[in-house]
């Protein structure tokens, strides 16, 4: 028992110093100075604190109730996969690498938003580099998109499930979701048109059919934000662009 004891109390406190210098290492190199290192330090520094502490306990909580399994003899819990059967503290390691698997995804998925504001900050303070801000939004969301899709499918397999089965499945929702959601593609196809069509970029005032009209702030994968002249927001769907004709007025 005291060994028990002594197991948790060094985990769940290795945990507490450990977040508590994640913590102190943020406030002291999370925001870099000037130049690009700076903006890297920066983007880390953005990215990386939470999905890491999350981690941290992640590994320490799961790492304590592995040995309470151990030590209280709840190992008998099994659970019957096919011809294999897992244990309770088998199963609690696999939570543990879905969770860490998910966690990297979100740190990956958080990284290439910051670095996509890096590259836009380049874009509007310094005159040497001339960069495609539309495009920039359009590939960080295209890519925080594939990211989460692969991450889940690694932490599915993590699970132990049966990829073929879910692929299957998944076909058989995608298709009843695509039907059902046929505006949220359609707008989402829009958003790729703009992106590699370029009809306008982000700073364009731009007219289209009888009620859009305005200057272009930010193009999504799924709508477009315009300023209008009296200082509004208007929020305009892509797909309304795929309709009708597009006047770039500046």
């Amino acid at each position: 028992m005291h060994a028990m004891v002594t197991f948790i109390t060094i985990t769940l406190g290795s945990a507490l110093v450990l977040h508590l210098l994640l913590f102190g290492l943020t406030k002291l190199f999370g925001k870099g100075g000037e130049g690009t290192l700076g903006d890297v330090r920066t983007a880390i520094g953005t990215s990386l604190p939470t999905p890491l502490g999350v981690a941290i306990w992640i590994i320490a909580i799961t790492l304590v109730g592995q040995k309470l399994i151990e030590h209280f003899g709840w190992n008998p819990i099994k659970i019957e996969d096919g011809e294999e059967v897992v244990t309770a503290d088998v199963l609690l390691a696999m939570i543990r690498k879905a969770f860490l698997i998910i966690l990297t995804t979100w740190f990956i998925a958080r990284g290439i938003r910051a670095f996509a504001d890096i590259l836009n900050n380049w874009h509007n303070k310094k005159d040497n580099i001339e960069l495609d801000s539309t495009a920039i939004q359009a590939l960080s969301s295209i890519s925080v998109v594939l990211v989460w899709v692969l991450g889940l499918v690694v932490m599915l397999q993590a699970l132990g499930l049966n990829m073929s089965a879910v692929i299957t499945f998944a076909g058989i929702g995608g298709a009843a979701f695509a039907f059902a959601s046929k505006d949220v593609i359609a707008n989402f196809f829009g958003g790729l048109l703009i992106m590699f069509n370029r009809p306008f970029k982000i700073g364009d005032k731009i007219k289209s059919g009888s009620k859009v009209e305005g200057t272009v702030n930010q193009v999504g994968l799924y709508a477009t934000i315009l300023t209008t002249d009296d200082g509004n927001t208007l929020y305009v769907p892509n797909s309304i662009f795929n309709n009708s004709e597009i006047l770039t007025v500046s």
